[in-house]
């Protein structure tokens, strides 16, 4: 909980050390769904493989269709990692393509943008070989995630997505470099691993970067973040450009809550954020009824 208080993890370890221990926890006893395909290979760009596990729900298609981009802080995480939380939303009724994108350092921007962003094309166009419903496409994603989701809508890629579900995410990469320090090893333009420190001040307020001052063409969106998450400015940042932006929103605040908090199933704002998740779902996509977790 410390960690996931301040981002920062203990003396003599390193954040992937650290999450790497709590996997068992994060992913135990997933709910069942209706099927699961590893590793669906969507195409090849400079050697890696981008691919997506997709994740079907119970139940009579065509299902509503999340495309998901997992947190890490664009350096960790993978479809693997997030599992248990894709499988959530599967029971919720969403058809998840859950997308491994380029991860930096070995990548940096924009390969990880320009997956997420190719990600989105192939899925409206596959979508309905697996059982979803084109017409109902959502783009979401936790922490990194959420700011690689809402690049690509900043970016222009938003045709047709009909909402977006982003949960404790970074929409200003620069101003929240200092609360991601120790997360990614520094906070400047030359330790930060992500940018390519010649490009890191020209790339300032780039949407691909800083989507929150981009957000006239967003979707209806649903921002969730812990009481305790020491990201929530960002969050309540991209609350308030939606706001004067006339971009339908809404904003729930986790109470007690660290960063994190969709991946610790025994926390009670797990199942509290999923639920309003699912409710702004059906609210704004009307998918068919899903399963109660």
């Amino acid at each position: 909980m410390d960690f996931q208080a301040t981002l920062r993890p203990p003396a003599g370890a390193t954040a992937l050390e650290f999450l790497k221990e709590f996997d068992g926890y994060q992913n135990a006893d997933p709910p069942s769904v209706g099927a699961t395909h590893a590793g669906v290979r969507l195409r090849e760009q400079d050697g890696w493989v981008l691919g997506a596990d997709v994740v079907v729900p119970s139940g009579d298609p065509p299902y509503p269709t999340l495309v998901y981009l997992h947190g890490g802080g664009w350096v960790m995480g993978s479809p693997w990692t997030h599992r248990r939380l894709t499988a959530e939303l599967a029971v919720r009724g969403l058809l998840v393509f859950s997308v491994d994108y380029r991860r930096a350092p070995k990548h940096r921007f924009p390969g990880a943008v320009d997956d997420a962003a190719f990600a989105m094309d192939w899925v409206r166009t596959h979508a309905a070989d697996f059982g979803g419903d084109p017409s109902e496409l959502l783009v979401g994603g936790d922490s990194a995630g959420a700011n690689l989701a809402a690049a690509v809508l900043a970016s222009g890629g938003g045709a047709g997505v009909s909402a977006a579900l982003l949960c404790y995410g970074i929409y200003d990469y620069h101003r929240a470099l200092p609360t991601l320090a120790g997360l990614l090893d520094g906070s400047d333009a030359e330790s930060q691993p992500y940018l390519h420190p010649g490009e890191f001040h020209a790339l300032r307020n780039d949407p691909r970067l800083s989507p929150e001052n981009h957000v006239s063409e967003f979707p209806p969106t649903f921002l969730t973040v812990g009481e305790h998450d020491p990201l929530r400015p960002e969050s309540e940042s991209l609350a308030a450009r939606l706001a004067a932006a006339s971009v339908p929103y809404e904003l729930q605040i986790a109470a007690d809550a660290p960063h994190g908090y969709l991946q610790m199933p025994t926390h009670p704002a797990h199942d509290e954020a999923l639920d309003a998740l699912a409710a702004f779902v059906r609210r704004t996509c009307s998918p068919p009824d899903a399963e109660s977790s």
